[in-house]
């Protein structure tokens, strides 16, 4: 499509169309082989597509990006902003032109991790910290993106190098250099048992995060999707399996309640599994940590910041089981248990706004839980070797950040 082209859906007002053309053509990787000329007349017409959705001081940042592309502080604060306003892919494009620009930059090449990240570029970010070793060796941020960079690229023999290089220097630096030794000890506790390959969703979604997935997708298993859901129309079988798979986990570790935080989907799974493990359903508090005790969640992107704040440290007795997680997104924690992964789900009672909570926990607790061929890639014995050698979990710390993607990929909806 050329230019236009795009300017006419930009005229006629499809901004999908118009935001999808410029994605093709701006984004990352295409965007980072655009001759300088070619960047900037590509930036012109972003910039006047988000003048037409009404962002005035975004589109003029985008239009002076345009006209001075050879300013390094007007491409860095474009490619932030980018990144801020939900297209990354450009960011990247834009911030690796900056780089281009200054040179060795722990700012730049920082904020392009950022966005390569959001992008889920993990590879290409590793790539360009490769690229940078003196800013390595005087960066402890720069070490610890190479780091983590390498892990959600599925390089454990780069992770296992670099974590003796992490010597924080900073509380922040604690909790980073904490993070890829967790993601270590994680690796080592299920060496031989999992392949840790670019197919092992499993395998990668407990050592990166800490979390154990109980459910496969079946459709388009071997690919693109390799387990992942894309977007899911979930139903109370696929629920009750997910249950079946918590129940006997939350029994080995003696959670003495049930927690729902607010929200109707989460107080229809917390009620139903209250039942199931005959455990009283205790109302969420006000102030403090729902512990000890089971939290449970039906997605975890509906749980508050706020909330997800309280549940950051682990305590005695306390596990967080969310049925579904996104996974082209960041998110606060990782529960302890997980179904599934999906990048949009739809709960079963979405159609019955007018049922009761307890009506609808009644028929999650007595359904029959999935079976034939949506089981077909679970792998009963990979889960049963999973809980064995990982649970319990740990009952002090703090829960690992829920990173968005990793080594194994499925596709997406931009």
């Amino acid at each position: 499509m050329d230019d236009a082209e795009i300017s006419a859906l930009i005229a006629k007002g499809d901004e999908r169309g118009a935001l999808a053309a410029l994605r093709a053509r701006l984004g990352w990787p295409r965007g980072r082989d655009l001759a300088p000329a070619e960047l900037g007349r590509y930036l012109a017409l972003f910039a006047e597509l988000v003048a037409s959705q009404g962002h005035t001081e975004f589109a003029e940042l985008a239009a002076a990006g345009a006209r001075d592309i050879d300013s390094p502080d007007r491409l860095y604060d474009l490619g932030y902003t980018l990144i801020d306003a939900g297209v990354p892919t450009i960011g990247a494009s834009v911030l690796w032109r900056c780089l281009a620009l200054v040179g060795e930059s722990e700012e730049v090449v920082c904020e392009l991790m950022s966005a390569l990240e959001s992008a889920l570029a993990y590879r290409d970010a590793l790539a360009i910290l490769e690229q940078h070793p003196a800013l390595r060796d005087r960066s402890f941020l720069c070490r610890y993106l190479y780091a983590f960079n390498a892990a959600m690229a599925g390089e454990l023999a780069i992770v296992r190098k670099a974590l003796p290089t992490l010597q924080p220097d900073s509380d922040d630096g604690v909790g980073m250099a904490a993070s890829i030794a967790a993601i270590v000890e994680r690796a080592d506790r299920i060496a031989g048992v999992f392949t840790l390959d670019a197919s092992d969703l499993r395998g990668w979604h407990y050592v990166l995060s800490g979390s154990l997935l109980a459910h496969h997708s079946p459709f388009g298993f071997d690919t693109p999707m390799r387990g992942r859901y894309g977007w899911l129309k979930d139903s109370v079988e696929r629920i009750a399996f997910g249950l079946d798979r918590l129940v006997p986990l939350a029994r080995a570790v003696g959670a003495p309640c049930v927690y729902a935080p607010p929200g109707r989907s989460h107080e229809v799974v917390a009620t139903a599994v209250a039942a199931r493990l005959d455990l009283p359903l205790a109302p969420w508090p006000a102030v403090g940590v729902p512990a000890p005790g089971l939290v449970v969640l039906y997605d975890l992107r509906d749980l508050s910041a706020d909330d997800a704040a309280r549940l950051t440290q682990r305590r005695p007795e306390q596990l967080v089981f969310a049925h579904a997680v996104g996974w082209t997104q960041d998110a606060p924690i990782a529960p302890d248990v997980t179904t599934l992964l999906a990048q949009f789900v739809v709960p079963p009672w979405g159609e019955t706004p007018d049922a009761t909570v307890e009506t609808l926990a009644a028929e999650l607790a007595a359904s029959t839980p999935l079976a034939g061929d949506d089981l077909v890639p679970d792998a009963p014995d990979q889960w049963a070797a999973l809980v064995a050698h990982t649970w319990p979990p740990p009952s002090t710390g703090r829960r690992s950040r829920l990173r968005a993607g990793g080594p194994v990929a499925s596709n997406r909806f931009e």
